[in-house]
């Protein structure tokens, strides 16, 4: 009897749990079910640079992961919680390779059923490395009045390296500075940047170090004219008709003090001994101590115009008067032949309409006068002799 309703108990757990199952199945299923965009992590990419090479542009790699498991298991299965990798160490060569995607971090209770891309193309380069000196690019202006020196960056050369078509493409390696209203020195620390020809950053590369210190000295600025410096005199019968300089004036920067005694900047001295045609010559600026140009890429270009020396006459027939207020004052003769002197040009084109004859009767008596006949003009020109020198001038 004992036997037998041990039989019918152990039948009715057996029973049970078979039904169990059964619920269980029905209401938990196996089913399939994909993970999407699963991020995939590229490893052992230290076993690259021992052999000189390097990922050329590293990607988000991502792939769809298919499990399949019971629905509870896996509903409850993100991106996040499973990892994908794509292994380098059998990487041995630069260009395309196509590496195997494995999955680890699947629940016990759930299979993996494939993945999609099973593989990834990684792009491959070798390892370059080039030393490069640092541009300082100046933004902004400094106040008004205030210069700037040459940047100075410390270090002045920094390590480039990255995929070898990468370090190809660079032209310049920046560190970009604002000076905007700056009247003082300018000491600031920047990050510097890769750029190619065209100005545009070059990414995927590693710059050692990656942060410079840049030094920008700041003056007070002036505006002087400039003043050629001439010496020597030219071939007999010759002479300097003018003197031409560009540019006529230049903006220097230096100590305030020294600023304030400066009224001109000279240029070098050009020897004219001898010479009987112009001369042109580029010469460096003749500046002071503790001054400099604040464009210092600059020369004066300095033109002498040498011509021959001529002479001609010129008649002049109006004088003017000057301090006759109410008096009648009448000039006897009034014509005037001067003779005039100077380059050759300025004389042949010279008329009486470029002087200014005049007497002065301020003061005078009335009555006849003897007086001297004075002439200006502006232009290049000698007056070497007036005839008659003097005019006979009634005064009523």
């Amino acid at each position: 009897m004992l036997t037998k309703d041990f039989t019918i108990k152990l039948l009715s757990v057996v029973l049970a749990f078979l039904l169990w199952l059964y619920v269980m199945g029905e209401e938990n299923p196996e089913i399939p079910y994909e993970i999407s965009n699963v991020p995939v992590k590229l490893t052992n990419s230290d076993t690259l640079e021992k052999k000189g090479l390097i990922v050329l542009d590293e990607k988000n790699y991502t792939v769809n992961v298919k499990v399949r498991g019971r629905r509870s298991d896996v509903l409850n299965i993100a991106a996040q919680n499973i990892s994908a990798f794509a292994d380098l160490s059998r990487v041995s060569s630069k260009g395309t390779n196509v590496i195997p995607v494995t999955v680890e971090g699947l629940p016990r209770n759930v299979s993996l059923v494939s993945i999609n891309p099973s593989e990834i193309k990684v792009e491959i380069d070798n390892i370059a490395k080039t030393q490069m000196p640092v541009t300082v690019k100046i933004i902004g202006n400094v106040m008004d009045g205030y210069a700037m020196q040459p940047a100075i960056p410390t270090p002045g050369e920094v390590l480039v390296t990255g995929p070898e078509s990468k370090i190809n493409l660079i032209k310049n390696v920046i560190a970009g500075v604002n000076v905007s209203y700056k009247k003082e020195d300018v000491k600031i620390s920047v990050p510097v940047v890769a750029v190619d020809r065209e100005g545009k950053e070059v990414k995927g590369v590693t710059i050692i170090p990656n942060l410079v210190e840049v030094y920008i000295p700041v003056n007070k600025s002036i505006r002087v004219p400039v003043v050629p410096k001439i010496f020597g005199k030219p071939m007999e019968g010759y002479m300097i008709a003018s003197v031409n300089v560009l540019p006529e004036y230049v903006y220097i920067t230096g100590d305030e003090t020294v600023l304030n005694t400066i009224k001109s900047i000279g240029t070098k001295q050009i020897d004219i001994s001898g010479k009987n045609e112009p001369v042109t010559e580029n010469v460096p600026f003749d500046l002071p101590d503790g001054v400099k140009l604040v464009k210092s890429d600059i020369n004066a270009k300095v033109y002498v115009d040498i011509q021959k020396i001529a002479t001609k006459e010129i008649t002049i027939s109006n004088i003017d008067i000057k301090g006759a207020d109410n008096k009648n004052v009448i000039i006897q003769n009034p014509d005037l032949v001067i003779t005039i002197s100077g380059p050759e040009s300025v004389v042949n084109g010279a008329t009486a309409s470029d002087f200014n004859a005049y007497i002065d009767v301020t003061n005078l008596p009335i009555g006849t006068h003897s007086l001297s006949v004075n002439i200006r003009t502006d232009l290049n020109l000698q007056i070497i002799k007036v005839k008659p020198d003097k005019v006979t001038v009634n005064i009523q």
